[in-house]
């Protein structure tokens, strides 16, 4: 077969159409619900965490009720304890206005200096920031530094819950006519 494998025809059809803005598909409207799972949450944070940052081994698990559990380390010393923080879903994006992920730290104990020492620390990448007791993902930053904050123009709505195990992402999105 000339001209590549299937795989490679349809990524050239693909390419096409998004470097035309999707014109043959105007129109189009889905909605999506995705469970990702506790394992492939964190396989794609390896991913995309740079590899000069000041956290290491982030480990990320849902809960049930919209919460987190994470554990992290900050620093290279093996002398500095892991940070531990539940975490939970306060605010959702509003596309397109502000398409900001906002959680809180549960505080108790020790964990209440978590905030300051993440912000103190310079550990966060952009789109990341501390405030208080409150985290911010800052969706728009996070896909800019990525090279694919073009694809929010799509996004009608977004919303992230948790289940014991997965992560639910929900999104409409559409190519408008």
């Amino acid at each position: 077969m000339s001209g590549g494998s299937v795989d490679e025809r349809w990524l050239r059809i693909l390419l096409r159409q998004q470097a035309s803005g999707f014109d043959d598909l105007r129109g189009a409207d889905a909605a999506v619900t995705l469970p990702v799972s506790e394992r492939l949450l964190n396989e794609a944070i390896g991913e995309v965490m740079p590899r000069s940052a000041s956290v290491r081994d982030l480990h990320v698990r849902p809960l049930a009720d919209d919460r987190f559990a994470v554990r992290l380390w900050i620093g290279s010393s093996p002398l500095l304890p892991a940070i531990t923080l539940t975490l939970s879903i306060e605010r959702q994006p509003a596309f397109p206005d502000s398409p900001v992920l906002i959680l809180k730290m549960e505080r108790t104990g020790l964990l209440a200096l978590a905030g300051p020492a993440l912000r103190f620390l310079n550990a966060l990448p952009a789109g990341i920031r501390v405030e208080h007791d409150r985290i911010y993902l800052d969706l728009l930053t996070l896909l800019e530094v990525r090279g694919l904050a073009h694809y929010l123009e799509y996004i009608n709505a977004l919303n992230v819950n948790t289940v014991e195990g997965a992560l639910i992402v929900s999104f409409r999105a559409s190519i408008k006519h």
